[in-house]
């Protein structure tokens, strides 16, 4: 048995870091004139930090796309441009 065998043999299995959940988004108007789409996240090393996403005028599909994909929900219409 080689000695880094050894070590890992008798070491404890590590246990797993918690994965990151989104709680909740807010948004709110960016200076651009678009969205800020702001996540409030809980557990893993993102519930420490609060990832922002911008969103320009006239890209509400992509806004609406972002927001079906991270908050499970549809988008009831066409969303304007």
């Amino acid at each position: 048995m080689e000695y880094a065998e050894a070590l890992s043999a008798n070491r404890p299995p590590m246990a797993k870091k918690p994965k990151a959940m989104l709680h909740s988004m807010t948004l709110s108007k960016s200076d651009n004139g678009g969205v800020v789409a702001e996540h409030r996240m809980t557990g893993g090393e993102w519930s420490q930090k609060e990832p922002k996403f911008t969103f320009a005028a006239g890209e509400g599909a992509k806004l609406a796309a972002h927001i079906e994909k991270h908050m499970g929900m549809k988008m009831g219409g066409k969303a304007e441009e």
